[in-house]
């Protein structure tokens, strides 16, 4: 039983590691990608009316928003996976400061995309 569970340990944690990744590489594209978007309307138009910063938050936020959520997912594999008492609660705070934080963001976005 003791290899099994020592076998699900050493492949899934580099998972959690690739999730990780994935996750940041979305929140870049979605960095990247917003501040194109800004400098292109920036060059273009001088000054940027409200509507153009508000399209501009909406999907960086967007990605941001992904990404907080595909982190949460390695958090709660993480989770699994260490049966500490110490790293449950450690990564049980990260996954309610996420979680938080995504509802949030998706609330102001929300918000946002009915002002558009």
């Amino acid at each position: 039983m003791l290899h099994l569970e020592e076998f699900v340990i050493s492949v899934f944690t580099p998972v959690t590691e690739i999730i990780d990744i994935v996750a940041i590489l979305f929140i870049l594209w979605g960095f990247v990608k917003a501040m194109y978007d800004f400098i292109a309307l920036r060059v273009k138009n001088k000054a940027l009316s409200s509507m153009d910063i508000k399209s501009i938050r909406c999907y960086l936020g967007t990605y941001l928003l992904l990404g907080l959520e595909i982190m949460i997912v390695a958090d709660l594999i993480k989770t699994v996976l260490n049966q500490t008492t110490e790293d449950l609660i450690f990564l049980g705070g990260i996954v309610i400061i996420r979680t938080i934080l995504s509802y949030f963001l998706n609330k102001e976005i929300e918000e946002m995309r009915s002002d558009l």
